[in-house]
């Protein structure tokens, strides 16, 4: 198994525990349950933002018994008048929900979709910025 500290700057701080093999989502997973926010952005000592979810936790350059910093972040949503989209800003992920026809176009570009700042809504149409 793989340790990895990650604490809030307020100091609360959790050991969590990880198989070697795991990735940056899986972490990214395991701190929000064990902290008990649903969106974190986790910050390096060196301050890089692990971002890509896919990536190896090596690949990623974590290391056994790292000190991750876990910063809290808003969730935001965009209406139209069939669909729904939640991001926070910087991620890279907008989930969607409504109107399968609406909110369906969202899952074949989702690979696209990195460092989301915005998302504008019309009547009938989400976009991603």
């Amino acid at each position: 198994m793989f340790q990895v500290n990650v604490s809030f700057p307020s100091g609360r701080c959790e050991t969590l525990s990880l198989p070697e093999l795991s990735t940056v989502g899986d972490l990214k997973i395991l701190a929000q349950r064990s902290l008990g926010e649903g969106f974190l952005k986790l910050v390096t000592v060196k301050g890089h933002v692990l971002s890509n979810p896919k990536d190896s936790l090596q690949a990623a350059g974590i290391q056994e018994g790292e000190h991750l910093t876990a910063v809290a972040q808003q969730a935001k949503v965009a209406a139209s008048l069939t669909a729904f989209a939640l991001w926070c800003s910087g991620g890279n992920q907008v989930i969607t929900w409504g109107n399968p026809l609406a909110a369906s176009g969202c899952l074949s570009v989702q690979d696209q979709l990195s460092n989301v700042q915005q998302v504008q809504a019309t009547e009938f149409a989400l976009a991603a910025i």
